[in-house]
């Protein structure tokens, strides 16, 4: 059975296990500096690829920071709270109560990074949303992706306690986001594209600097995705 388990796992998944067991360990702390992508590859004797995928997943939970020309740094980060969200079933009312949390802080997030987001907070949301696109292909990093792109959002806003929020909230949020692609690619009338669609008016209104739309756009989304979920708990009701 754990032969089977191993080989059910993704080289970058394995990879950012053992990077997070690094700093979980205290062998790596927080301030600390990574080293490069090559000579991780190296010491994992993996692609360079899994190695940068791993990062992305790592800095998607706020675990690590990735500078441009700089390198990866270790960022404080508690642990003691993190579960494997395939450890247990959320439930649909999770999923809609966090969803009510998620509009009151990404609503008015996504309107704050219309003002204030840098470009590197921009290519970071793009990034995700190409990631999104190729999940068509790879379903496995598709709420990786969304994860990542709503988080970088929020980090647009520049406001470290709803940031902190989000980061603390990481994980469960990647399981319903999870749990909601799939009831969302299971109604007849919604797809991966308008997914994609949704995510890119979020985006395209943030880098326009638009508020107003960034807002709405936002609103949107979030509530398109809670009408799905609360007409799948109706019909199962």
């Amino acid at each position: 059975m754990s032969t089977k388990q191993i080989k059910s796992k993704k080289i970058s998944e394995l990879v950012r296990e053992e990077i997070e067991h690094m700093i979980k360990s205290g062998e790596v702390q927080p301030g600390d500096k990574l080293a490069s992508v090559i000579q991780l590859a190296d010491e994992f004797q993996v692609s360079r690829s899994a190695v940068r995928e791993a990062l992305s997943a790592l800095r998607a939970v706020g675990a690590v920071t990735i500078k441009q020309g700089e390198g990866t740094f270790v960022n404080p980060y508690d642990f003691s709270a993190v579960f494997d969200p395939s450890e247990r079933i959320i439930s649909k009312k999770e999923i809609l109560e966090l969803l009510e949390v998620r509009k009151i802080m990404e609503v008015g997030a996504a309107e704050l990074a219309a003002e204030k987001r840098t470009e590197s907070q921009l290519e970071a949301m793009q990034e995700a949303l190409q990631h999104m696109k190729a999940a068509s292909t790879r379903a496995d990093i598709g709420e990786t992706a969304d994860m990542a792109f709503h988080l970088a959002v929020v980090k647009g806003a520049h406001n470290h306690i709803i940031t902190d929020m989000m980061t603390k909230l990481s994980d469960t949020l990647k399981r319903t986001i999870f749990e909601s692609r799939k009831v969302w690619l299971f109604s007849e009338s919604q797809t991966l594209e308008q997914l994609y669609d949704e995510h890119e008016a979020i985006y395209q209104a943030i880098k326009n600097k638009n508020r107003t739309e960034a807002r709405q756009t936002m609103l949107r989304h979030l509530s398109s995705v809670e009408a799905i979920i609360r007409r799948e708990e109706n019909r199962e009701g």
